[in-house]
């Protein structure tokens, strides 16, 4: 049922993290009252492009005046931190300081680094702009839709850039590097969104659409699967640098989509909340027993009422 806990009333308890410890002075109040902070997924969540949605400012603002720690958590790859910050800050978001993006392209940075300090060729799908911002120049890092060759791709974003010429480029380079050496280049996908939502409840590609569309195009080479790190959703390395961040892993993941946000943050040990709005907007997408969430909900500002709270024995 919208608007009310999903499957975790059996023992009549609260089972939030933060509840099953015996911290709290007294019983919470709301949702938001069992966790230490609470992570929003960007699109879907609180913005459509560059509109926020109903309801977000509104949450934000609260927990700004409560002083409840809340984190941004985006696969959005299209530019620094602070570029992102200053997107949602222009959108009408009252995000008080760049440290609560947690951008899956800032996670990969450290990856993208350490590759290029061992020496191996990177290539970056996304903008060269979003590239020098992200990870700043480097003699052995390149755009994906120049480079002749490289090791390891980096998937950024899909904007600001021909994506269709870049996907067909890195396809060649895959099929070349098969070839002439035998092996494949390692993915490390940052942005892992397959589909992300649009204006008016329209469908969009996402960068991650990349990695099937590889392997699909060099099946009748008899390629092996290719190997992916995700730095961003749903790979763990984005959700523990929000505990390393918050200290803390009592912490409530908001989401719209299965694939990343929830089910990436279930693995990470952490509880989920999905809303019925961006890619959720009619409450239906696919759920299996990883991707079920903890919670769902209609509206975010439900986390500060009693709706979404589990039942105390009393």
């Amino acid at each position: 049922m919208i608007g009310s806990p999903a499957g975790r009333l059996s023992s009549g308890k609260c089972r939030a993290p933060h509840c099953r410890i015996p911290k709290l002075k007294r019983p919470p109040q709301t949702l938001a009252d069992c966790y230490d902070a609470i992570l929003f997924d960007a699109t879907g969540v609180l913005i459509i492009e560059n509109e926020a949605l109903p309801g977000a400012a509104d949450t934000l603002g609260r927990l700004n005046m409560s002083g409840q720690p809340y984190y941004i958590v985006t696969n959005i790859s299209s530019g620094s931190d602070e570029t992102i910050f200053a997107r949602l800050r222009g959108a009408g978001l009252p995000i008080p300081k760049v440290d609560r993006i947690v951008s899956a392209g800032g996670v990969a940075r450290h990856r993208v680094l350490e590759e290029v300090a061992a020496g191996r060729l990177v290539s970056y799908m996304g903008s060269a702009h979003a590239g020098h911002e992200i990870f700043g120049k480097h003699p052995n890092l390149h755009p994906a839709d120049t480079a002749d060759t490289f090791d390891t791709l980096v998937v950024l974003d899909d904007e600001g850039f021909d994506f269709k010429r870049s996907v067909d480029h890195i396809l060649s380079t895959f099929q070349r590097r098969l070839i002439d050496t035998g092996e494949m280049p390692r993915i490390i996908m940052a942005n892992a969104d397959i589909i992300y939502p649009g204006n008016n409840g329209s469908l969009v590609f996402g960068p991650g659409i990349i990695g099937p569309m590889l392997q699909a195009g060099l099946a009748p080479f008899g390629v092996p699967p290719i190997s992916v790190e995700f730095t961003g959703k749903p790979g763990r390395a984005i959700f523990e640098e929000c505990i390393a961040r918050a200290g803390t892993d009592s912490l409530l993941m908001i989401g719209d989509q299965v694939d990343t946000d929830i089910r990436g943050a279930k693995a990470a040990g952490l509880d989920t909340l999905i809303v019925t709005a961006g890619l959720n907007n009619c409450g239906k997408l696919c759920q299996d027993e990883n991707g079920a969430p903890d919670y769902v909900a209609k509206d975010l500002r439900q986390i500060f009422d009693e709706t979404l709270l589990p039942h105390f024995v009393r």
